[in-house]
């Protein structure tokens, strides 16, 4: 697939013009198809459903911080049926699992604090 017919997939699919596949078709053009190709691979992966992979590309952009990402994912997954429930629900799970890595990072200071007695 070429570069400008991959791109017109990409706004077709978003629902507006995909500004950073834009940008970096400019410097590095090649690379657009790719990303195609590796959205099909995981899309077409069969173990999990298509409206879990869009709930997790959400989630996970959202605990990384990607503003631009979590806006992207969910506009595509809501074009493909996915409720505005489910999306709501798999936000307030990263939510969740990010802020419980907190313990998991901070148990060294923690436990330096307490003297390493948990018990």
């Amino acid at each position: 697939m070429e570069v400008e017919e991959t791109l017109k997939k990409m706004e077709e699919m978003i629902g507006e013009k995909p500004i950073p596949q834009l940008l970096m078709s400019k410097v590095v053009p090649e690379w657009i198809p790719r990303q195609m190709d590796e959205r099909q691979f995981v899309m077409q992966l069969p173990s999990i459903p298509e409206k879990y992979k869009h709930l997790i590309m959400i989630a996970v952009a959202a605990a990384v911080g990607s503003k631009m990402c979590t806006e992207v994912f969910t506009k595509i997954a809501k074009r493909r049926g996915v409720t505005e429930r489910e999306i709501g629900e798999a936000i307030l799970i990263a939510r969740f699992a990010l802020a419980s890595t907190i313990f998991a990072t901070a148990t060294p200071a923690l436990e330096w604090l307490v003297g390493g007695d948990v018990e």
